[in-house]
């Protein structure tokens, strides 16, 4: 067996558990039981995420440093720079969402889930439509590049594939939500890379 075998594994039921926390259905059935339940499912489902990383985690850090191919000045530079635009993204991007909605705490003193009443498209969301997803994407490439072990670059595309599966669910909600408003959303940005945003700046006829 692989000495990698237990870091796909656990990264696999780290999103199984994710994706099914995060269905609509999980909630309702939940906040069926109980008001208050629901007003503390965001909080739980945090929790129950850093929980399940701590494993992910720890076999990460034990496996050897294999790498991939021999890294170079040339890759040094140009993953520092990706990795530090993903800070960057992550921390101007995150300024358009709520922090206490983020973590759940919204939800508790409210007594009810948090819902937007208007579609932002301000800042980096006039971009890509996940901002936050194309952050965690450059940092992790950046990372590989500067940092090419297998370990590292098995976690990054297994990342990747479920933040573009992820956003495929998270687009059918906004498009539940938000309509037709939605719709034309999608039509102008691009959805996690910012290619219709780099075509009108650069590609202008």
């Amino acid at each position: 067996m692989s000495p990698y075998t237990n870091l796909v594994v656990l990264w696999m039921v780290f999103f199984a558990v994710h994706s099914i926390m995060a269905s609509s259905y999980l909630k309702n059935i939940i906040g069926s039981f109980h008001p208050i339940f629901k007003s503390f499912y965001r909080l739980l489902f945090n929790l129950v995420a850093t929980a399940l990383l701590i494993p992910i985690g720890y076999v990460f850090y034990f496996l050897p440093s294999e790498y991939v191919f021999t890294s170079s000045t040339t890759y040094d530079i140009i993953g520092g720079i990706l990795a530090l635009a993903g800070v960057y993204i992550l921390f101007v991007g995150f300024k358009n969402y709520r922090a206490d909605e983020f973590i759940g705490t919204y939800q508790i003193r409210h007594h009810h889930d948090f819902h937007p009443t208007k579609l932002s498209r301000n800042g980096w969301n006039g971009i890509v439509r996940h901002p936050l997803y194309f952050a965690g994407i450059l940092l992790a490439v950046g990372l590989c590049l500067i940092f090419p072990t297998i370990k590292l670059v098995l976690t990054t595309a297994i990342v990747i594939a479920y933040l573009y599966v992820g956003s495929l669910w998270e687009e059918k909600k906004l498009r539940q939500e938000f309509g037709n408003i939605y719709n034309d959303y999608k039509q102008e940005v691009s959805m996690l890379l910012p290619v219709k945003w780099l075509k009108r700046k650069f590609l202008k006829q």
